[in-house]
C-alpha cells in the first residue's frame, strides 16, 4: 500500500512545529531596582553559587520570580532610567514584592542614579553571556554527597534548568526536587558512576553520561544549552523605553496631579518606605508631612516630589 503522501507532510510539519514552539522565557517583568552589598567573593547568595570576588554583575531576584530556585544560574537584563545591565541570579530578596531586583550598587548606577535609590525597572531572562562563549555546564556534589545521598547542582548555565532526572536500572528516568539553596537533592542517593538529564527552560533536554561523585572539583559536561534562532531577537529589552513621568504642581501642599497614565503608581519616602499606592489621576498631598517624596509609575522615570 502506497504511503499517504498528505498524512506524511502533516506529520513532519506537526514535528517541526513542536520543535520551533519552544517557550523562549522572553515575557517583561515589571517592579522596582534597589542596591544592596551584594555576595562577591564566595558561595553567600541564596542560590549557593561561587560568585568571584570583584564580579559585581549579579543580582537577588524577589520570592515569586525567583521561583523556589529555579531562576539560579539564569541571567536577566535590567532596563532602569538611564540604560539596562546584565546580571546573574545568585541570591534572594525575600521582602521585595513581585517583580523587583535587588542588584549591587555598581550595577544599580549602570542604570540609574545611586542617590535614587529606589526606581521603576523592567527586566527580562536573556542567555548568560559567560555560557555564550562555549564554557561548558559543569555538574557540582554537594559536601556530604554519596551514594546513599547525593545533592547536585549545576554551573556556567546558559537558560535556567526547569528539571533534572536521573537514570534508574530499568532505564526509566525518575525526577529529583530541587531546594530552596538550589541543589537538586536525592535522600535516597544516586549510584556512582550515573546517569543525568536536565531540562532548560525553553525545553532543551541534554544528557550527561557516566558521572562519578566527585566532592574535589566540578565536573566539566562539555555540553551547553543552545537558543533557538526565533527566540534570539526577542530576548533583547533595548527596546524598552523608561519615559519621564509628568505631574504637577511641585512643590505640592494639597493635590498632586499625574498627567501621564496613572496605572499603578507608588509614592515613597526618602528612605524608600512605600506611604502610599493608587491608580487615580492625582494624589491628595494634604495629609502627608512636609519633606521629599519619589513618585513612580511603572515603567516610568521616578521623581522627588516636594510637600510643603
Amino acid at each position: 500500500m502506497k504511503p499517504n503522501i498528505y498524512l506524511l507532510y502533516s506529520i513532519a510539519f506537526f514535528f517541526l512545529f513542536t520543535l520551533s514552539a519552544q517557550n523562549c522565557n522572553d515575557a517583561v517583568h515589571t517592579g522596582e531596582g534597589t542596591y544592596y552589598d551584594g555576595v562577591d567573593g564566595g558561595v553567600f547568595g541564596n542560590c549557593s553559587l561561587p560568585v568571584a570576588d570583584g564580579d559585581h554583575m549579579h543580582c537577588a531576584l524577589n520570592n515569586i520570580d525567583y521561583d523556589g530556585s529555579n531562576a539560579c544560574g539564569a541571567c536577566i537584563e535590567v532596563t532602569g532610567p538611564k540604560g539596562s545591565v546584565r546580571l546573574k541570579v545568585v541570591d534572594r530578596c525575600p521582602e521585595c514584592a513581585e517583580g523587583d531586583v535587588d542588584m549591587t550598587e555598581q550595577a544599580f548606577a549602570m542604570m540609574a542614579d545611586v542617590i535614587d535609590g529606589r526606581v521603576p525597572i523592567s527586566w527580562k531572562f536573556v542567555p548568560c553571556d559567560s555560557a555564550s562563549n562555549n564554557e561548558s555546564i559543569k555538574i557540582n556534589f554537594k559536601e556530604g554527597s554519596s551514594i546513599y545521598w547525593t545533592a547536585i547542582q549545576f554551573r556556567n548555565i546558559k537558560h535556567a534548568i526547569a528539571k533534572m532526572e536521573y537514570q534508574l536500572s530499568d532505564n526509566t528516568w525518575k525526577p529529583v526536587d530541587r531546594v530552596l539553596f538550589n541543589f537538586f537533592i536525592e535522600t535516597d542517593g544516586i549510584a556512582s558512576p550515573m546517569n543525568l538529564r536536565i531540562t532548560s527552560i525553553l525545553g532543551e533536554e541534554l544528557i550527561f553520561e557516566n558521572i562519578p561523585i566527585n566532592l574535589n572539583e566540578d565536573y566539566n559536561t562539555g555540553k551547553q544549552f543552545t537558543t533557538p534562532s526565533e527566540c534570539s531577537e526577542t530576548l533583547s529589552v533595548d527596546d524598552i523605553e523608561v519615559t519621564k513621568l509628568s505631574y504637577y504642581p511641585n512643590p505640592s501642599s494639597e493635590i498632586l496631579y499625574i498627567i501621564n497614565d496613572a496605572k499603578n503608581w507608588i509614592l515613597t519616602d526618602s528612605n524608600g518606605k512605600k506611604i502610599k499606592k493608587g491608580n487615580a489621576s492625582f494624589i491628595d498631598t494634604s495629609i502627608l508631612k512636609s519633606g521629599l517624596y519619589f513618585l513612580s509609575v511603572e515603567n516610568k522615570k521616578a521623581e522627588k516630589i516636594i510637600i510643603k
